[in-house]
């Protein structure tokens, strides 16, 4: 859950941090020009109060509050109008209402992961991908989606790559991995056991692996080479679907493929082009 949200949410506030709360949410173009006096006497808050509310928040001090909301309001398309990730419309809402609120959670959501991703680690990614001789994708329930997305990504730029869609044979794929081989890992929580399992021998055996994740560290980064967090944390069984972690991480997904096809844009570009013949027919070379 990033900033803003943390503010709408106002989740364990007491009544003189929910009055400061919603003063910075009424005032967000302001509040990066205001010092932490400005602020303690426009919203009848002490100093002492304020320091102990970003602490609060996770955030070291005011200073490091403004460069937050800074960052998270140039990317939002609409902050006063922010969608909430786990229940984005009512049952009051009409077609269209909720055809509008889906639509700006999708814009806020891509908004949001643009601001919040490590795009170092994800350069680092596709370098380990481009140099992979054997990838293995694991993944389930809603992350398999994604995880057939790039494997068929993968497989249209010439990568051996491979992917089981039986729980059973990722285990045992896990369980016979080597060093030859490199593994993309897609889980949002990272709590389940079997990935947890799937995580530990691809360890064992001395294979690296990509985490393409939700927000929170979990069991699942401890061994990975690369861990990729998403922004936007979504309640595990409180929400109606997963819409925004599903706009999340398909982003991330693509702009991973996007970095590996760039490493060789050229080669892959008529590669590309090469194994479609004129009629629309596959001609995989």
């Amino acid at each position: 859950m990033n900033l803003i949200d943390k503010l709408r949410a106002q989740d364990s506030f007491t009544d003189a941090e929910s009055v400061l709360a919603n003063y910075i949410l009424d005032n967000l173009t302001e509040i990066s020009r205001l010092t932490i006096y400005e602020l303690s006497e426009n919203s009848f808050c002490s100093v002492a109060t304020i320091s102990r509310f970003c602490k609060k928040l996770k955030i070291k001090n005011f200073s490091a509050l403004k460069v937050e909301l800074a960052k998270e309001s140039s990317t939002a398309e609409n902050v006063a109008e922010r969608i909430q990730h786990n229940h984005p419309f009512s049952k009051d809402d009409s077609e269209k209402e909720i055809a509008k609120k889906l639509r700006t959670l999708s814009v806020q959501t891509l908004n949001d992961t643009y601001a919040s991703l490590d795009y170092v680690a994800l350069h680092k990614a596709a370098v380990m991908l481009d140099k992979a001789e054997i990838i293995d994708i694991y993944a389930n329930w809603k992350s398999y989606v994604n995880a057939m997305d790039l494997h068929s990504k993968l497989l249209w730029m010439g990568k051996n790559s491979n992917i089981e869609s039986t729980r059973g044979y990722q285990l045992v794929k896990a369980k016979i991995s080597n060093e030859r081989h490199m593994a993309v890992l897609i889980s949002y929580y990272g709590t389940n056991d079997r990935n947890i399992l799937i995580a530990k021998w691809l360890h064992d055996n001395h294979t690296p692996y990509i985490l393409i994740t939700g927000p929170k560290k979990n069991p699942l980064c401890l061994y990975a080479d690369v861990v990729i967090h998403l922004p936007s944390e979504e309640e595990y069984r409180d929400k109606i679907a997963s819409f925004s972690s599903d706009v999340a991480m398909q982003y991330a997904v693509n702009i991973l493929y996007s970095y590996l096809f760039a490493l060789n844009y050229e080669e892959n570009l008529k590669s590309r082009y090469s194994s479609v013949s004129k009629d629309g027919k596959i001609e995989l070379n």
